[in-house]
């Protein structure tokens, strides 16, 4: 398994200034995630989400709603046959999720001790 997204140096919030990243605005946090809440969410991720509202006024609680959902069938990524020795609570996987026509894997990751968890596809 790959255990770490493509090396970029820039912080989750020169991500967002770079429309990469979107901030997510629910702090609930996830037992599946270490009780941590999900920070950021890859722009890529939320309009797949998004889209599966049925009306454009719920798409925000759609996709709160989804994320929410696939982040509680997460688990820690060092758990996986082969990956024992990645570190522990710092990725968190949810496979494969049907979001939209594919099935998609999704990956939560933490940035640093006790940093931001960022959902996004897996690379």
């Amino acid at each position: 398994m790959n255990h770490h997204p493509p090396a970029d140096d820039r912080s989750p919030e020169q991500l967002v200034a770079a429309g990469v990243l979107r901030r997510h605005g629910d702090h609930r946090p996830h037992p599946a995630l270490g009780h941590s809440p999900i920070s950021y969410v890859s722009t890529t991720l939320w309009a797949e989400l998004t889209a599966l509202a049925i009306a454009p006024p719920a798409a925000e609680a759609t996709a709160t709603a989804l994320l929410h959902a696939i982040a509680s069938r997460a688990v820690d990524a060092a758990l996986a046959p082969g990956n024992e020795r990645a570190p522990r609570d710092d990725l968190y996987v949810a496979h494969p999720a049907h979001i939209g026509a594919h099935r998609r894997t999704v990956w939560f990751q933490r940035s640093g001790p006790r940093g931001p968890v960022t959902a996004t596809f897996a690379p």
